[in-house]
This record gives C-alpha cells, structure tokens and sequence, in this order.
C-alpha cells in the first residue's frame, strides 16, 4: 500500500525530467515502450523494471539523477516505503509460527497499556487488526508538516511514540477497513516486547536479510540521512522537481523505513510466496484477504492483492518522499506463484491514473 498519508513537497532544486530513454538495448519491444510511455505520460525522472522469474531482466528509462543526466542504476537501492510492512508482517507471523504471539489475541498482552486514548483500546484491538488495517486506528500523517514546510525539516527526527500519542488521541476511523501506518508502528513495538530485541530492524535482519542474503536490504535508523551504495536521486514535485534523497526516515520506523534494491526485494517476495520464510498454516493466515479500497484490491495480513489479466499480483507496494515501489510476485489462477517483478520509480504517483499507468506495465511484463 501507498504511503500516501506521508505524502510532501520540499524546497525548490528547479530541473526538469530528461527525455524518457532506455538505458540498455531494448530486448522487450512493447515492454521497453509502455516504461518509456510511463515515464513520459506520469512524469517520473526514471525507472527501473525489474523480473525474476523464467525470464530474468531488469528494463530502465529516464534519468537516475537530473543533475547529471546519468541513466537509473541497474539493481540501485531505493527507499520502498510501505513494502516495508510485508517484511514487519512477515516477522510477526514467524512469532505466531513460533506459539510467541497469537493473531487473535489482544493487543494489550504484548504491549500492556500502550493503546488507550479516543481512536481505540489495545484490551480490544487485536494483533490480526493491527496487520490487516481493521483496528480503526487513525493515520498520524496529519501530525507531520508538508509542502515546504516539510522541506525544510526533513532532516528533523520525530520519534514513534510522538506519532502513536498523537494518533491515539484522534477520532476512530469509520468503515471494516481503514489502511494506516499506526498499527505497523505499533507492531514494530510489539516485535521488541516478545523478542526482547533492540529495535525490530535487528528481528528484520536476522530473520530475513540475512538468511536470503538480502545485502543490500536495511532499515536506516534516527539520524541516518543518507542512501548508501549506488541508488537514483528521489524527488518530489512542488510542482518543479525537488531532490530530496537525503533525509530523516526513522518516523516511518515499521510502517516503511527500509531501504532495499529492486531484485532483493523480487528475493523476498520469491522466498515468502514459496513457504521459505512461514510455515503453511502462517503463511495461510498471511494470505487470507479482505476486500479493501484505493490502489489496492484485497489485503491479507501485510500483503497487498491487484488483480492482473493472467492472475493475482501478490506483494506490497510503497510510496514516501522521493520514491515509488510497487513489487510482488505473480499469482495464477491456480495459486501457484510465478515471477516476482518491481518497478521503482524516483517520484511518487500523483493520482489513480499514474497508479493505473505503472499497473499496466507490471501487467504486460507479467501476462503479455
């Protein structure tokens, strides 16, 4: 899901997106096309495909740094947002997996007293809501400034709790489901409570990273600006483009600080929809979905369903400051998993039909 609630503008650096280009020769036509049409139509800097599957490859189109002109790195890491809560979901039904946690039971067991206020009650809300966005819970997204004004403190930390005390103190949400950022905030605290972990980047790393050998995938914490290695400049358009590549994610902390590359994240999606990370019955759970709203089509517990002309793309899309994400893996009719595919893209969509347009190309890399 979109981090859209975080959604910003920042000070002014005044270029304009180069001419859409393949940076490598074109092996995919009409694929090759439909990104360049993209890039041009929505208005991204540059993009990346990338594929894994039966067929492997990675497509690019305009500029990975407008100052430059220099092409999208092949593998770069970007910022992927809100994918970051099928890692943190993940997590958590290994916990289930290991009889530590249970998804029906009320929050209050594993974080005693740390939700009350006006939007709910942790002695009613539960672990399986706090996954799936059916808690009620409102978004802390008001709280922070934007345009401008978030320009000019987005080297500013704002830790958890300021968001969760502000977002306990709003009105409950309205609807069976509601898709927020406090209830992953709430479960990155809950991952430290059972497993008696420093933060839960290290449950992430430890269990996910490092058995896929996801080298490039982290969570940067407070006070670490920069993306290290090679990656695209970020920007976000106010309405010229704005670089704002370095800059202070650790508010976004469970609900979408990581940072990973394109066929990393293609790596986890593979080893989660292949039981390599959950056990059958978790991995089940995870997959159970309700009907949601937006951008996307169902949601299970951390995972995002959109419906593709041969199939299901089963995965998690991410959008905040600078980056756009959408990634996951095929899922036929049959529920076999297929390919695993993510587009990043260095601005966020601004609307539904931006959103459609990057839909459309992961359909023809996928089905056409």
């Amino acid at each position: 899901m979109l981090l859209r609630l975080f959604l910003a503008a920042a000070v002014t650096l005044g270029a304009a997106p180069a001419a859409p280009a393949s940076a490598s020769p074109d092996p995919h036509g009409r694929l090759q096309r439909d990104l360049d049409g993209m890039v041009r139509d929505v208005g991204v800097p540059g993009a990346s495909l990338s594929v894994t599957g039966t067929r492997t490859f990675t497509l690019r189109s305009g500029t990975g740094d407008l100052r430059t002109g220099r092409p999208m790195p092949v593998n770069g890491r970007v910022r992927i947002g809100s994918t970051t809560k099928a890692f943190v979901a993940t997590v958590v039904l290994q916990l289930v997996g290991e009889r530590r946690v249970r998804l029906d039971a009320p929050v209050e067991t594993y974080l005693p007293g740390a939700v009350r206020g006006r939007s709910g009650d942790g002695r009613t809300i539960t672990v399986r809501q706090l996954l799936q966005h059916t808690s009620h819970l409102p978004d802390p997204g008001p709280l922070l400034p934007h345009g401008r004004e978030w320009a000019d403190q987005r080297f500013r930390h704002r830790d958890r709790d300021e968001l969760l005390r502000y977002a306990l103190a709003q009105e409950p949400t309205t609807g069976s489901w509601s898709y927020n950022n406090t209830g992953y905030l709430l479960l990155g605290r809950l991952i430290e409570a059972v497993t008696g972990a420093r933060t839960w980047r290290d449950e992430v790393a430890g269990r996910i990273a490092r058995p896929l050998r996801l080298r490039n995938t982290y969570a940067p914490g407070p006070y670490s600006y920069r993306i290290g290695g090679p990656h695209p400049r970020g920007y976000v358009r106010v309405p010229e483009y704005v670089d704002v590549t370095e800059q202070d994610t650790g508010y976004l902390d469970a609900a979408g600080a990581m940072v990973s590359t394109p066929a990393e994240v293609n790596r986890f999606f593979s080893a989660l929809l292949r039981g390599r990370l959950l056990r059958p019955a978790e991995l089940a759970e995870m997959r159970r979905v309700l009907p949601a709203g937006g951008t996307v089509d169902a949601y299970g517990l951390g995972l995002e369903v959109n419906h593709l002309s041969c199939g299901d793309l089963v995965g998690h899309a991410g959008q905040m400051h600078g980056y756009s994400t959408v990634a996951g893996v095929l899922v036929d009719r049959r529920g076999r998993p297929g390919a695993a595919v993510t587009m990043s893209m260095t601005t966020e969509p601004e609307d539904m039909d931006d959103f459609r347009r990057a839909m459309h190309v992961i359909d023809t890399a996928l089905c056409g």
